[in-house]
């Protein structure tokens, strides 16, 4: 046991005692001048006892016979009497770039990152939100000159240790090895796939070329314009490139793999290509960086909007031509025809306006329906005008008032006035109106002055 003390400066002569520290004397053999244990401040006692089972577990390793765990399990550093595959000088800076080393392979500027993209399948594609979805595995794979390569383990050439020239690390082995910083343009999402464990790996090349593959589900937004919905076209790319280095210090080339086989059925033909040359560069206000990756062009799917539309509501146009067949007289049946085939068609075109995405003007679909509605809201009003004239030509010649003053004169004794007969009235060959002479004689009784007037308000009606 050792009691700790501290002083102040201020008040020599008081002494407070702030902590009792319950930690065990170490005495170690004095190794340099052989003079028998020292004993040693608890501090340094600690000190040593990590290096001691630092220098065990060196040791240990050191006699194993599988090479892999030669290194140490936290740095990966080299050390001496100590085979190896590969291993990290000690002076292994991580927060240094490798083409700062460059003299070391005799190789200059700019740098190279090479990208490999297998990709299993386009999963979804949203026209409201406008992104991609992309399930692929996403490889990158840079030069490290640092990397000591031990050329003549067995490693090597073994297939249980990964391919040819190449040996399988863990993931874990990243922490102590420098990495690139990269990024991808247009990134919405970048989800890491797991099952057990995350989906990744590193490979060591014999060239001291490292490889960081891993299994992502990436979004990315894309540019589309629908005013061509649904007979629209879009082209997407997908970019990525060093976050910090420019063109000029670091360049990147890329190639990808796509299986058309395992591609499910989605609402777009799918064809993807490499990346145009435009979009190689990418000029930014901090710079101009060097972009790799592939080009995806979406061609819409168009026998639905085929079937769910625009047939339908071209047979509904056809039918309400037929309705000019009906009799004019046939009001209702003529009516409730041509009002369902309108309410109908506008229940399509909102239908497809909640479903169709945000276009900056009326889209194909859009003013095809419209066309369809004001053909049949012609056919009706077409209707109505007919329904208007045969109006017109029924109306009598006579209201109900003249034909009363009229009446009333010819009761009294006044001279007949010629009325026309709205319903014996024909038009002669030369276009002239036949007229009948009506005369009303007035018997003697009341009763026949009566019977004469109800008989002729009931022809004026």
């Amino acid at each position: 046991m050792k009691l700790c003390l501290t002083f102040d400066a201020a008040k020599p002569s008081k002494t407070l005692i702030y902590l009792l520290c319950f930690l065990p004397m170490q005495t170690i053999p004095n190794r340099m001048h052989n003079q028998g244990p020292s004993t040693i401040s608890p501090v340094d006692a600690d000190a040593n006892l990590v290096r001691d089972r630092f220098q065990r577990s060196s040791t240990m390793s050191s006699v194993e016979s599988d090479p892999l765990q030669m290194m140490s399990l936290d740095t990966n550093r080299c050390k001496p009497n100590a085979s190896f595959i590969w291993c990290l000088p000690q002076d292994y800076n991580q927060e240094k770039h490798p083409f700062t080393y460059f003299h070391l392979v005799n190789k200059s500027l700019p740098w190279d990152y090479a990208f490999r993209f297998v990709i299993e399948e386009i999963s979804n594609i949203n026209d409201k939100s406008q992104t991609m979805s992309i399930s692929m595995y996403f490889a990158v794979s840079w030069l490290e000159p640092r990397l000591k390569i031990n050329e003549s383990a067995t490693e090597w050439t073994e297939d249980r240790t990964g391919p040819l020239n190449q040996v399988n690390e863990s993931p874990e082995s990243l922490k102590y090895i420098w990495y690139p910083e990269l990024e991808i343009y247009g990134l919405d999402t970048f989800g890491r796939q797991r099952v057990l464990k995350e989906m990744s790996g590193v490979r060591i090349i014999k060239n001291k070329t490292i490889t960081y593959e891993l299994g992502v589900r990436i979004t990315i937004s894309c540019r589309m314009n629908f005013d061509d919905y649904p007979l629209d076209a879009h082209t997407c790319q997908f970019q990525v490139g060093s976050y910090y280095d420019t063109h000029e210090t670091v360049t990147c080339s890329s190639f990808f793999i796509y299986d058309l086989d395992r591609q499910r059925s989605l609402q777009h033909f799918i064809q993807i290509e490499s990346l145009p040359s435009e979009f190689k560069v990418m000029e930014l206000p901090s710079g101009i960086y060097a972009a790799c990756g592939f080009q995806v062009r979406l061609q819409r799917k168009q026998m639905q909007f085929l079937v769910q539309v625009y047939l339908p509501s071209f047979m509904f146009v056809i039918v309400s031509w037929v309705s000019f067949l009906i009799k004019p007289e046939v009001v209702p049946g003529r009516m409730a025809l041509l009002v369902t085939l309108f309410l109908v068609l506008i229940n399509i075109f909102n239908s497809v306006r909640e479903n169709a995405p945000i276009s900056s003007r009326l889209n194909a679909i859009d003013l095809y329906l419209v066309v369809c509605i004001f053909l049949v809201f012609g056919a009706l009003m077409e209707y109505a005008v007919i329904l208007l004239l045969l109006k017109k030509r029924r109306k009598p010649m006579r209201t109900i008032d003249q034909g009363l003053r009229h009446l009333f004169a010819a009761s009294n004794g006044a001279a007949a006035v010629p009325l026309r007969d709205t319903n014996t009235r024909e038009e002669n060959s030369a276009g002239e109106e036949k007229q009948v002479e009506v005369v009303n004689s007035v018997p003697s009784n009341g009763v026949g002055k009566k019977t004469v007037i109800r008989l002729n308000l009931r022809s004026l009606t």
